[in-house]
């Protein structure tokens, strides 16, 4: 057995004390950096580079990144103030390059502010959307909230105290009052957003393919994030899934960002940045607009540079994120080089009535009817049983699927299958009918809304007919499509749980729609 004396020990730690000292003293510092590193290696891994190991705890070192003026911030003196460019303008939807914010207002860089629109066209107040007078003069926008500040001025005031925020900013200067609804939210502002940031590639395909980068960031000027998600969390399931990189900036986030150039000796500058207003968007127009609707004149001032498929990228990403099957999703792709729509805009060619009548042999067809029996705005009890059994009876006949959900029992992966599988969607006038933004592009799909006889809104016809869907309107027995469709009109009894509804009619309205025999119109 070995024995080991005091004097021995006492040899060997002096021994390996001096070799740590010495190992020290022969260079292993970071003399770049000025950091001391510990590094043990040995003579056979200096002469045989197979035996180097990958280990942290061995020889390995990481590389030195060294900063370059190229990632410094701020940008570059020469850079920094960059003019503001309006690359796209719809009355409430913009996309300008190189926005600046200081204080919590936001400027517009240029020396020829002659030559730009009217700055209420791009932004409001955070008054609240109301219609009077006294309403409408409190959400035009002040010098607090936006103003063009010319080179000369922004160099005295900023110098070159510029923080680039990189990449896209979709900003949404928007009163609460929408942002917590889901069609309110999805199926106007960002359906607008969508459709102005969509005409960037009028090459999108039926596929979705597009060469536009997700957004970073989107800022949500006027609302926090609890009170956002609090009445629609599907809302930020559209966001947060489609975008999953994506930032969310609310009130308070923005708040802290004017706070930091309160003395407004510095500036935020936003490379990229889709302006949304709701307020700007009615401005100057006969309220509620000329289609009552506050996208369109974002769908009206890009029809000449969007392609037919700017709304699949969206599409196609929620209903991915929600495990939707891709056979379903993709069944678009079926008629992608079908150019027809059966919206009424145009009488039908041969072509387009010959693509109708063979699209039920080549897709599923799948009837959806969404409920609001157990909520206000709903059918008469005894009539919506009659309507369900018709419907029932036809589909089984058929050997159609028929869907009868009530949506707010459902999870909402299951409410974004049910919309991506359906044919035609049927419900009431009311908020479960925003699903049809999920609906495929075909010849089949429609819209079939339920109205309290001589009532009828625009919503969800208008939105139908901008995606290339039929529409139709029932009252009671009865349907109307575009361009005959009512006049917007809100009677009593639009609201109450007495709407009538004769179910043989409407089963007979399915079955002439799937078959291709479309409602007569003038003139055809």
């Amino acid at each position: 057995m070995l024995r080991f004396n005091r004097s021995t020990i006492r040899v060997a730690i002096g021994i390996l004390v001096a070799l740590v000292f010495i190992s020290l003293l022969q260079g292993n510092s970071d003399q770049d950096s000025g950091s001391w590193r510990w590094s043990f290696t040995w003579p056979s891994s200096e002469t045989d580079p197979t035996r180097r190991s990958t280990s942290l705890t061995d020889d390995y070192q990481p590389p030195i990144v060294h900063q370059t003026p190229d990632s410094a911030i701020p940008a570059r003196p020469e850079d920094v103030l960059l003019p503001t460019k309006l690359v796209s303008h719809q009355q409430g939807w913009n996309i300008l390059d190189n926005v600046y914010m200081a204080n919590s207002t936001l400027y517009f860089l240029t020396d020829e502010p002659k030559k730009w629109p009217k700055l209420n066209l791009f932004t409001s107040s955070d008054h609240p959307l109301k219609w009077s007078d006294a309403d409408k003069k409190a959400r035009e926008p002040s010098e607090w909230d936006i103003a063009f500040i010319s080179p000369q001025e922004a160099k005295a005031r900023w110098g070159t105290r510029v923080m680039p925020v990189k990449d896209w900013t979709f900003y949404v200067n928007e009163p609460n009052q929408f942002l917590g609804h889901y069609y309110h939210w999805v199926g106007e502002t960002f359906f607008a957003m969508q459709r102005v940031y969509a005409s960037l590639d009028p090459k999108i395909d039926v596929k979705g393919t597009t060469k536009l980068p997700h957004p970073a960031r989107f800022v949500f000027r006027h609302i926090d994030y609890p009170e956002w998600i609090k009445w629609a969390p599907i809302n930020w399931r559209v966001i947060q899934t489609l975008y999953p990189s994506a930032a969310v900036e609310t009130a308070s986030q923005w708040e802290q960002r004017g706070n930091l150039t309160r003395d407004n000796r510095s500036v935020w500058r936003f490379d990229q940045m889709l302006m949304a207003d709701r307020g700007a968007a009615f401005r100057e127009q006969l309220h509620p607009g000329r289609n009552h609707r506050t996208a369109s004149s974002a769908w009206e001032g890009t029809l000449n540079s969007s392609s037919r498929f700017w709304w699949e990228p969206v599409r196609r990403g929620v209903l991915r994120a929600a495990g939707v099957d891709e056979a379903v999703i993709d069944r678009p792709s079926i008629w992608a080089n079908w150019q027809g729509a059966f919206t009424g805009d145009q009488k039908p060619s041969q072509r387009d009535m010959d693509v109708l009548q063979k699209a039920p042999t080549l897709a599923p067809v799948v009837i959806s009817y969404i409920s609001r029996q157990r909520v206000r705005r709903r059918m008469i009890e005894a009539d919506e049983a009659g309507f369900v059994k018709s419907v029932k009876e036809l589909t089984a006949r058929r050997k159609w699927k028929f869907n009868h959900v009530f949506m707010e029992e459902l999870t909402p992966e299951q409410q974004l299958a049910i919309a991506a599988e359906t044919t035609i969607m049927i419900g009431v006038h009311g908020n479960g009918l925003t699903h049809l933004l999920w609906m495929p592009l075909t010849p089949l799909t429609t819209v079939m809304e339920i109205f309290y006889p001589t009532g009828f809104a625009k919503d969800y016809e208008w939105t139908a007919r901008v995606l290339g869907f039929t529409h139709y309107a029932i009252h009671n027995d009865t349907a109307y499509t575009h361009p005959t469709e009512p006049k917007v009109h809100y009677p009593n009894g639009f609201q109450g749980t007495q709407i009538p509804i004769h179910g043989p009619s409407v089963a007979k309205i399915i079955e002439d729609r799937i078959d291709g025999r479309l409602l007569p119109q003038p003139g055809w």
